[in-house]
């Protein structure tokens, strides 16, 4: 569960602090780390993947790691009743923890510049700990992980946040991450590693404008991140109007119990109307797939594919290593529309059934596709036509990389469209608007907002 709300104002100036002498160029240290180490990443025949078994399902000799099994679905969601896909199953529950302190009275965050075997750009930054039982019980045989006690045990230290939470719904099954912020005190010292750096949030934010520099694990633990407006006597704070601005409002508006009662009953509402039926099955039983020594497919090249990739890492806790990988089709998109009512922003989301969520239904942006996945403009989901807007209205567009180490070149554009405060928006009953404020104190409650929304929240930091 979350354990404390506090810092926001100091979180808020770490935001707006662009810049600090631990680290001066955050892109510099990304290819300085990049240049240390020699990276391979090849795709191989699934079939030679050693330590895999490829059969009714396919999974790692140990037993542990993950596995990839057949799925059944039948719901009342969206415009297919039934459809059969593999899926990710990984019961273990990682840790995706970042430390935090505060250095020079500023809040920095210890971030990990990362080497993952699906990134387009394999080196990104990642959270100070990231890691599953099976790698920190060093099932692989390989380094231990760094950091890993501060969140295993942090003692007198401050947990900030410590919330289970959902992974990609659609690609995995169940599959759910401790997502930890800890805050280590001024006078306590803490080692700084290769490949290790502290950076401000208003450095990450940076990052994350340009996209692929930030991964999807971190952020998922950025998203937890809730902000309020700072003495205005301080001065420094954001200028009425700005968009910036608006966004720190929006955190701060509508999370008084009240509203959390309201969006709690409609989602559950929603939890009740939707039926989702899922039924694991042998891969060889999925109609419409392929599964041989080559991969597993679909017959006509929609969705993805399941891969087999052999890489080498120097700066990794092994090596060298094989694996399955889930590669989507190109084209992914996740967008929230928003627009200011009564003075605060409000941005539309929709309840979401997805075959993997632990609770069924969970929050999403207003819209999450993958174009491979329909057969034309009528098969689009409500509310695709904001895609193409007017681009003055558009106010975040950058690409990101979804979890590199289950899926190769799993590469999402992340937008943000504010539309006039005038515009009509006719959406289905299973969409309402929010503040940023009740998004996030949803997100810290569990099993509330999916992970390609809190990615999109974590974009608007």
């Amino acid at each position: 569960m979350s354990i404390l709300i506090r810092g926001a104002e100091d979180f808020l100036s770490s935001a707006r602090t662009l810049r600090t002498p631990l680290t001066p160029d955050p892109e510099a240290f990304l290819k300085e780390r990049e240049a240390a180490s020699t990276f391979r990443t090849d795709e191989v025949p699934l079939g030679s993947l050693a330590n895999w078994h490829l059969g009714d399902r396919i999974s790692h000799s140990s037993g542990r790691f993950f596995a990839i099994e057949g799925l059944c679905v039948r719901t009342n969601f969206g415009p297919t009743p039934q459809w059969y896909q593999p899926i990710i199953v990984q019961p273990e529950i990682g840790i995706l923890g970042i430390l935090v302190k505060r250095i020079g009275g500023v809040h920095h965050f210890l971030m990990q510049a990362k080497m993952e075997p699906g990134n387009s750009a394999l080196v990104q930054y990642c959270a100070t700990v990231q890691a599953t039982p099976s790698n920190y019980q060093r099932v692989h045989g390989g380094r231990s992980t760094p950091y890993l006690d501060y969140f295993l045990d942090p003692g007198a230290r401050v947990v900030v946040f410590d919330q289970l939470l959902s992974e990609h719904s659609s690609w995995y099954l169940y599959k759910r991450n401790r997502n930890m912020i800890v805050e280590v005190p001024e006078h306590e010292e803490v080692p700084v590693v290769d490949d290790f750096t502290w950076l401000t949030l208003g450095q990450l934010r940076g990052l994350l404008a340009r996209g692929d520099r930030v991964n999807m694990n971190a952020r998922t633990v950025l998203s937890s991140i809730a902000y309020t407006t700072p003495d205005p006597s301080a001065g420094g704070g954001p200028e009425p109007g700005e968009f910036h601005g608006e966004i720190v409002r929006s955190h701060r508006s509508g999370a008084a119990d009240d509203a959390l009662a309201s969006a709690m009953t409609w989602l559950i509402d929603q939890k009740a109307t939707f039926s989702l039926d899922v039924r694991r099955i042998d891969l060889s039983r999925m109609p419409g797939w392929v599964c041989d020594e080559r991969g597993v497919r679909h017959h006509e090249g929609r969705y993805f594919r399941i891969v087999g990739l052999s890489v080498g890492a120097t700066s990794r806790e092994v090596g060298t290593w094989a694996q399955p990988m889930l590669q989507p089709n190109p084209g992914n998109v996740v967008c929230f529309v928003c627009r200011r009512h009564r003075g605060t922003l409000m941005f539309l989301v929709q309840a979401m059934a997805q075959p993997g969520a632990t609770d069924r239904v969970e929050l999403a942006a207003t819209v999450q596709l993958t174009p491979g996945s329909y057969r034309g403009p009528r098969d689009l989901p409500p509310l695709a036509e904001v895609l193409d807007c007017d681009r003055s209205w558009v106010m975040v567009d950058a690409v990101q990389s979804e979890d590199g180490g289950r899926f190769r070149h799993a590469d999402t554009r992340h937008l943000v469209v504010r539309v006039p405060d005038d515009q009509v928006i006719e959406a289905p009953a299973n969409y309402r608007w929010m503040t940023l404020g009740l998004l996030n104190r949803l997100m810290r409650l569990g099993y509330y907002v999916n992970v390609e929304a809190r990615s999109l929240m974590a974009c608007l930091l």
